[in-house]
């Protein structure tokens, strides 16, 4: 079974370190993902994969906001 949970870029790295205190070794990640998430697995003891996603800032200048120019994408102007 697999669950997804949205949370706050901030509190990825908390999660992580709880989530590996309670089971060392339960959590995989944080990895950044290509669609501009934070993603970070964790697998219970139950054997369930609960996946934490957090949005990431975009940077205006970096390969990723190129690339969704590219695509015909406008950033809006800051």
């Amino acid at each position: 079974m697999s669950v997804s949970f949205a949370c706050v870029l901030g509190q990825v790295e908390d999660i992580a370190r709880a989530c590996t205190a309670l089971v060392p070794g339960c959590t995989t990640g944080p990895r950044r993902t290509p669609w501009s998430t934070l993603d970070l697995e964790v697998v219970t003891p139950e054997n369930a994969r609960v996946i934490m996603t957090a949005a990431r800032l975009l940077d205006p200048g970096g390969d990723e906001a190129r690339d969704l120019e590219a695509l015909g994408i406008r950033l809006p102007e800051r």
